[in-house]
């Protein structure tokens, strides 16, 4: 028997943060075609269960009705697979909107743990908002002889962000008899020991949507085979999103930085979505203006943006008897016992390019 495993495809986001409004439209696209891949993954190779882990969708006040109908009519065309939806912290409390029961789609209750089984896999569920309450998993009660996943949608101590979700405790459900612990919330892939019987594993999300969601995206394949769950992940997304450092040092010009751009990028798809993060310490000779870096490259990529984190040497003593301006400027700033050096090089650089009349 074969399950998939999948999560916080937040199938109707804004995608606006850093797209156009052409480009988040197609992104959105995107997120719902990599689900119906994924089903068609499943079609292909016989899944019998698709578990979501919460974060279907994404927030109240995004949620698109013609993402929803399409969402609902790919369950639909799909009769020979039970679609397992746990809600998580972003999905609304109402049933699934789209104007029609499906069978095929499954539910779970946040006031008991609710039980589907298939063959001998039985997969338990239960929602939660807020603090977990304690005692929750002891009524959580597998059978040894049988292959058992639990679904959760919640961030535990090795996966910590923001306190927007429940906190999964994962010692409390270690020698349980658990062969699996299907997680939401975290959107990265990844899959620990739970104890000498089972693991835990967070799916990560099926694309990603921002740069804190670098790397390749997809869902975990889960296949029994006799008394074991043997697990594989699958990649889903159509782009992957990609932060690269570019070191520079010393001296450089337009030309020079470019080169060092083109060629920390070279390789990457063109359907791909990169973020190009300049590092390193620089003179404060050379002009670092990511704006001007970003139309040489764009077309080479879905989406590009570059972010400068460089840090300036600057040579105060040379500029000690400097007779101009720019000396008189630098005198001025670096004797100034209220501002640290980065606040320095931060006011000199400034200053510099004000008096270089590239200042916008």
């Amino acid at each position: 028997m074969k399950i998939i495993h999948c999560a916080d495809i937040h199938a109707d986001s804004k995608m606006g943060s850093h797209f156009s409004k052409e480009q988040a439209e197609e992104r959105r696209n995107e997120v719902v075609d990599a689900f119906a891949s994924m089903v068609g993954y499943a079609k292909e190779n016989d899944v019998r269960v698709i578990l979501i882990a919460g974060d279907f969708f994404d927030t109240k006040e995004t949620q698109q009705k013609k993402i929803k109908q399409r969402i609902g009519y790919i369950i639909k065309q799909s009769p020979s697979i039970d679609f397992l939806y746990l809600r998580g912290n972003h999905d609304e409390d109402s049933s699934f909107p789209i104007g029609e029961e499906l069978a095929n789609l499954k539910r779970f209750s946040k006031s008991s743990w609710e039980k589907y089984s298939y063959e001998n896999v039985d997969i338990y569920g239960r929602e939660f908002s807020g603090e977990i309450p304690v005692g929750v998993f002891n009524e959580l009660i597998p059978d040894p002889d049988h292959l058992n996943i639990v679904i959760l949608h919640g961030q535990v101590a090795a996966c910590r962000m923001k306190n927007d979700a429940p906190d999964i405790s994962l010692p409390k459900l270690a020698n349980r008899n658990i062969d699996y612990v299907a997680l939401g919330h975290i959107h990265d892939y990844r899959k620990e020991k739970l104890d000498s019987r089972g693991y835990w594993c967070y799916s990560g999300c099926l694309e990603g949507r921002g740069f804190d969601e670098c790397g390749e995206k997809g869902f975990v394949l889960l296949e029994t085979n006799g008394s074991k769950l043997e697990t594989k992940f699958i990649r889903a997304s159509k782009r992957v999103i990609h932060d690269v450092e570019v070191g520079l040092s010393g001296s450089l010009s337009y030309a020079g930085i470019m080169e060092k751009i083109e060629a920390s990028v070279a390789g990457i798809p063109q359907s791909d979505i990169v973020q190009i993060t300049l590092s390193g310490e620089v003179t404060e000779e050379t002009e670092i203006e990511p704006d001007a870096y970003v139309p040489a490259i764009k077309s080479k990529f879905f989406y590009v943006r570059i972010k400068d984190k460089t840090k300036i040497r600057i040579d105060y003593g040379k500029y000690k008897d400097d007779v101009s301006l720019k000396g008189e400027f630098i005198r001025l700033v670096s004797a100034d016992g209220s501002l640290s050096d980065e606040e320095k090089e931060r006011v000199i650089m400034t200053g510099i390019k004000a008096l270089a009349g590239r200042l916008n």
